[in-house]
């Protein structure tokens, strides 16, 4: 275990982690406007008489400013309104007062809310935030009866999104944003096929922009059909850097020119993104582009743009006017029925979870793991000999994630950090004065701290928050350095339940890649199905079937690249492919999707194009190809293998013989492009072949 590569990358990630600093990822803005609501909740408690429930209400004030903070999440009133629910039921239940009856809810709300957050980033960002309540129940519920506790909670989320509509309110900002993350996914696509026609899908970004904007229920009409356009601009790309491969290698002209008019497209991309984003976006000369392209050698001799240039470029001019009405802010708003939303957003969910629930899942592993590592906790905790045992709980929670790489450097990080931040803000407990006032103010600059650094630095967010937490509801007449280093130990025991409980009883992403990547290979075949009966059979496509292909396509490789990534940093072997064996697959497979792509985009949005039926056979022979290599990711024994390259040969001769003009670029493209096809998956099959046992 100890000479496998994945001990030294563990050891890189946690370094990074702790070292990690962006800047740039700083909303002063929105930390500024959180910390005002925290300054309210805190006037208001202090004008009333610090009530017994006061703490209680800037607790949620606090929650909701994290939940208003989260990097992903959409500004708005909802989220913190949510960690408000959500905390008050935390509050309610871990008010129990049977330890036995305790340390049983804390593991049946552990496993809930980790299974229930696993539907969507924003599901998990408000559960994982308002399950602290969960732990903090028996110290602000001091005073007051536990349903007044979890009223003020809610009361100071609500405070929060109040907040969250003052202005300056950017409505559409994380809309805009999501939509820019798309353009530039497909800006760095256009500029590396520029000097590579080969280069691998990197889809994961355009996936998840085009996944969140699909949720959303209101948007500007902009959004959406920029959103609808995505495909078009990558069809376009692809179409583009097709041409770019099919030009002669001697003919540098023709090269250079394809490869410049993709660079421009990544200029171009980059820009709308920019634009949509930008408080002040430069403006753009068309003009300016489309001189510099049509100077190009290759344009001069022949005073024309190719098709696929044109094309291009047609696209894109379409996007930029996407771009100038997101811009001018002055579209039309499209909403979906409230109740129609609401209802398919929960069937949705449902449906999600139903598919989960299995014993072979691993979401329902971590859950079931989280809740054996907070029972655990929580019993050490109520055992723990000192006030302070809530830390073994709180830190478990908060360090424990989905895989090992995560709760690895996840754990260190908040547990460097809160061992720091509770050892200096009790050390600071005695240089302040010892009053109200002073005290509330030193809240409130460690919870300003918390939210500008959230974005930017783990490790100190880790430590603010400690420092907030001693300051608002910890701190007491005790001994500061012995409370330090008790608060301190709880911290560091709390990450190592975490960290060992993961490795005793874990759920290694290298044991997934094989089946992973088979869905994968089972996606580009229904991929590939699609392509070629369009070429075969143009009436009977789909439009909406083909984008749901893509999709999957989208989803499956982003879950395959995400698990090979915390697959790298796993301290184990085989038995499988290891994270290395799979990329190196998935990155043949990219290459004959690549040549799909470009298939697919000679028809455009061509409805009377004529069939070519010698597609037929090929498409037959690929099908049986692609369950080959399905078997063979899954360590599987394959079935009876076909031969692809004399599959080739008869669509080149059938293909050969058409004289059909209209159809003359579509055939010059297969035939070009099924050599392509044939040789990657060729090289998908070598890779594979030594996995099986």
């Amino acid at each position: 275990m100890l000479n496998n590569p994945g001990v030294d990358e563990s050891v890189r990630r946690v370094g990074d982690d702790l070292k990690s600093w962006t800047p740039g990822e700083a909303a002063p803005v929105l930390a500024v406007r959180a910390a005002c609501g925290i300054a309210v909740a805190m006037a208001a408690v202090a004008l009333l008489g610090h009530p017994g429930w006061g703490q209680a209400a800037i607790m949620g004030a606090w929650l909701g400013g994290v939940a208003l903070l989260t990097p992903g999440t959409r500004t708005g009133p909802s989220l913190p309104l949510l960690v408000g629910f959500a905390g008050a039921l935390g509050v309610v239940l871990g008010a129990i007062d049977n330890p036995a009856l305790l340390v049983a809810a804390a593991a049946v709300y552990a496993f809930t809310l980790t299974f229930t957050g696993s539907v969507t980033h924003v599901a998990g960002v408000t559960f994982t935030v308002s399950g602290i309540m969960f732990f903090l129940a028996e110290h602000i519920t001091v005073g007051t009866t536990p349903h007044v506790a979890a009223i003020a909670v809610l009361a100071g989320g609500t405070l929060q999104a109040l907040m969250a509509l003052l202005p300056p309110y950017f409505r559409w900002a994380e809309d805009r944003r999501t939509l820019a993350e798309a353009w530039l996914a497909l800006a760095a696509e256009a500029e590396a096929l520029a000097s590579n026609p080969d280069a691998p899908f990197d889809t994961e970004a355009l996936h998840e922009a085009a996944r969140e904007l699909d949720r959303r229920r209101v948007l500007p009409a902009a959004i959406l059909d920029a959103r609808r356009q995505i495909y078009a601009v990558s069809a376009a790309i692809g179409r583009t850097a097709s041409a770019r491969a099919r030009a002669d290698a001697q003919d540098r002209d023709t090269v250079a020119f394809y490869s410049e008019a993709l660079e421009m497209a990544a200029r171009l991309l980059t820009h709308f993104a920019g634009r949509i984003t930008a408080r002040r976006p430069a403006e753009l000369d068309w003009d300016d582009l489309l001189a510099g392209l049509s100077q190009n050698p290759m344009a001069t001799a022949t005073g024309t743009m190719p098709t696929e240039i044109g094309g291009l470029l047609r696209t894109l001019h379409e996007t930029g006017g996407f771009a100038e009405r997101i811009t001018s802010g002055g579209d039309s708003v499209v909403a979906d029925p409230a109740l129609a939303h609401a209802t398919s957003t929960v069937r949705q969910a449902a449906g999600q979870l139903r598919a989960r629930l299995h014993r072979h899942d691993p979401v329902v592993h971590h859950a079931l793991r989280r809740a054996g590592v907070i029972a655990l906790a929580m019993t050490i905790g109520l055992l723990w000999p000192t006030g302070h045992g809530y830390w073994i709980p709180l830190t478990a929670w908060l360090v424990l994630q989905a895989d090992f790489s995560g709760t690895l450097t996840r754990g260190v990080t908040r547990a460097a950090g809160t061992t720091g931040g509770v050892v200096l803000a009790s050390l600071l407990g005695l240089l302040i004065p010892q009053g109200q006032v002073w005290i509330s103010l030193t809240i409130l600059a460690y919870a300003l701290l918390a939210y500008l650094m959230r974005p930017v630095s783990m490790l100190v967010f880790t430590a603010a928050v400690s420092g907030f937490t001693v300051f608002q509801i910890d701190l007491t007449g005790e001994n500061p350095l012995s409370a330090a280093l008790d608060r301190g130990a709880c911290t560091l025991v709390g990450a190592a339940l975490a960290i060992g409980f993961y490795v005793l009883v874990p759920t290694w992403q290298t044991r997934r890649l094989g089946d992973l990547l088979g869905d994968l290979v089972d996606a580009y075949r229904d991929y590939a199905r699609l392509v070629l009966d369009r070429q075969a059979h143009p009436d009977d496509y789909d439009r909406k079937t083909m984008h749901a292909a893509i999709d999957q396509v989208r989803a499956r490789r982003a879950a395959l690249t995400q698990a090979a990534d915390q697959a790298k940093a796993e301290p184990i072997g085989g038995p499988g492919p290891l994270s290395g064996d799979v990329l190196g697959a998935e990155a043949a497979l990219s290459r004959a999707a690549r040549a799909l792509v470009a298939v697919n985009a000679t028809l455009g949005r061509e409805e009377d194009a004529p069939g070519l039926a010698c597609v037929d056979e090929f498409a037959d022979a690929l099908d049986a190809a692609y369950m080959r290599l399905a078997a063979l990711a899954r360590n599987a024994a394959p079935p009876r293998g076909v031969d692809l390259s004399d599959a080739t040969e008869r669509l080149d001769r059938a293909l050969g013989a058409i004289e059909d003009r209209g159809t003359r670029t579509r055939r010059n493209v297969l035939r070009w492009e099924s050599d392509n096809l044939v040789d990657a998956l060729d090289d998908a099959a070598h890779v594979m072949t030594g996995w099986v046992d």
